[in-house]
């Protein structure tokens, strides 16, 4: 079977989950990805899809006929004829609404798979509202990636019938809990530092804490966004220098190693005023692959990745006393951080393992194929 993967950009450090799923998809099928934008247009190799003229033509008609046309759709038809594509998967509910003319142009079926800002952002479901009508109706079957976003599709006006639920796998090989570490507990934090993720109030969380145990630490991972200088001047504000580190963004075999090192993973996700939501937040899942206890909130597919008071704690958003009561428990109770990494590990075990959400969704693909 061929399978055309498309997805915004090429290899951001923060979408890993992509990156997985072309890898275990790959194992099964023929794959063959296009990238760059809302609509694709260049192929892996960074070439365009398109002769030069018509990527200029596209660029300057774009504003009075938009970006589905024939320059711009030329290319993109031409790889997919090219390739004898039997299904086309597109990476965000965007892209998949770009796509939607071509493959029904070429009678190819559409798998759209949603991810969390694109079932959720208020400007971009008022500019997409119409437009994702008409892609519920010709998608094949539609991904998303908890409960939560399930709902949401539906209120959206996509059939219940089309929605498949497959959160993110995570490699248990990779992703293993430690064998020993340091008896005093390691607070972790992984992430950009976005609103949705709001890495300030986890900080704010956090100075709770230290000011009760001065031994308490805290490791953040990740860079980007408009927050990861605010959160580094708060800190000094705060006089935790000595407390908080930033090491930017890391490679996935640095994150382990962190993640092997650390105790209890940190994540204040929240829905800010733009709407946007987390999926479900990759992170999360390999911290509890990692053996990790995880405090969080109440917010998307966390709600089923974490089982309050098993595998985990979960607060309100927005309740920075109750995630330091519960970051305290945690830090004088560490063996209740052991159990908890233990029936964490566990439940990624047998909802999240990554060649098992893979198989899901490559059954899924193969069910809408012309080639079953």
């Amino acid at each position: 079977m061929n399978i055309c993967i498309t997805r915004s950009r090429k290899d951001p450090y923060s979408e890993t989950f992509i990156r997985n799923q072309i890898k275990g998809l790959s194992n099964r099928a023929n794959i063959f990805t296009i990238h760059t934008g809302r609509l694709p247009e260049r192929n892996e190799e960074g070439q365009l899809l398109s002769p030069l003229l018509f990527w200029y033509l596209h660029k300057a008609l774009k504003p009075f006929i938009g970006r589905n046309n024939y320059f711009s759709n030329y290319g993109i038809k031409k790889f997919l004829r090219q390739h004898q594509i039997d299904v086309v998967l597109s990476n965000y509910g965007l892209s998949a609404s770009h796509m939607l003319p071509i493959c029904r142009r070429l009678n190819i079926p559409l798998v759209a798979h949603f991810h969390g800002h694109d079932a959720s952002r208020h400007k971009i479901l008022k500019e997409y509202r119409t437009i994702y009508q008409k892609l519920f109706d010709y998608a094949s079957a539609i991904i998303c990636v908890s409960v939560e976003m399930q709902k949401r599709l539906m209120v959206l006006g996509a059939n219940e019938e089309k929605i498949f639920n497959i959160p993110y796998g995570v490699d248990l090989k990779k992703f293993q809990p430690a064998i020993s570490k340091n008896t005093t507990p390691l607070f972790l934090s992984v992430g950009r530092f976005t609103d949705k993720k709001a890495p300030q109030l986890t900080l704010l969380a956090f100075e709770k804490v230290w000011k009760k145990r001065p031994d308490a630490r805290l490791i953040m991972i990740g860079s980007g966004g408009k927050l990861f200088e605010k959160c580094k001047d708060l800190t000094t504000q705060l006089n935790m220098s000595e407390a908080v580190s930033f090491t930017g963004a890391l490679p996935p075999d640095k994150v382990i190693s962190y993640m092997q090192q650390a105790h209890i993973f940190l994540q204040h996700s929240l829905t800010p005023s733009s709407g946007d939501m987390e999926g479900t937040p990759n992170s999360i899942l390999e911290a509890s692959a990692c053996g990790l206890a995880v405090i969080s909130t109440l917010h998307g597919g966390i709600k089923e990745a974490v089982l309050h008071g098993e595998t985990g704690f979960l607060v309100e958003e927005k309740d920075v006393e109750g995630m330091a009561d519960y970051m305290l428990e945690l830090f004088d109770h560490p063996e209740l951080v052991t159990k908890m990494g233990k029936a964490g590990r566990k439940h990624i075990e047998e909802n999240y393992d990554l060649d098992k959400q893979t198989e899901k969704l490559f059954r899924v693909l193969q069910s809408v194929s012309p080639k079953k």
